[in-house]
């Protein structure tokens, strides 16, 4: 089985997962666009490439879907934040978007090594998250505080949403799917 076929197989079976935690009609629908996306989506070539913050990914195996995502995580291409210029020391992306033509959505992996944080930021596509791995503190969905959000959890930003998340003892992984107005090109 070839690495993208692996990744759209993990990729479904996240949507699937997203569509069956969604606790908002919102969640449900980007999770069903991406579903119907990634099943037919063309792949695009890529080379793997890692940032040093996934040293630590082998911590994130507090779920089933965590420990086979860390089984193809080095077959993927990761880029360090273009939130943070910190060389990829402690959060890198991997952006889906990348890999296969899903036109209309703009997805990726979130990774925030373990004590370390995501920056504070908003856009105006609207987004859901799927925490894979690592408890975390999040702020979303229009909250002023941040709330410890456990693996295998659906949150939802609105458009302009202020939002961020501060990973616990281990890293943090975390599937996002944006849609909507103001995606980038």
């Amino acid at each position: 089985m070839t690495v993208d076929d692996q990744l759209r197989r993990w990729l479904v079976a996240a949507a699937d997962a997203a569509i069956k935690f969604s606790n908002r009609s919102e969640i449900a629908e980007g999770a069903k666009k991406f579903r119907s996306a990634i099943e037919v989506a063309a792949p695009i070539p890529f080379k793997s490439q890692t940032q040093p913050a996934l040293g630590n990914l082998h911590r994130a195996s507090d779920t089933p879907r965590a420990r086979e995502f860390v089984a193809i995580a080095p077959s993927l291409r990761w880029v360090q934040s273009h939130r943070w210029d910190d060389e990829g020391n402690e959060r890198a992306l991997c952006v889906l978007s990348d890999a296969f033509e899903l036109p209309g959505l703009e997805v990726g992996i979130m990774y925030v090594d373990q004590n370390c944080s995501y920056p504070v930021h908003n856009h105006p596509p609207q987004e859901l998250y799927l925490t894979i791995s690592g408890s975390a503190r999040w702020r979303y969905g229009g909250a002023e505080k941040l709330i410890e959000v456990k693996p295998e959890t659906t949150l939802y930003n609105h458009p302009l949403d202020i939002h961020t998340v501060e990973a616990g003892d281990t890293p943090l992984v975390a599937m996002y799917v944006l849609w909507g107005e103001g995606l980038r090109p």
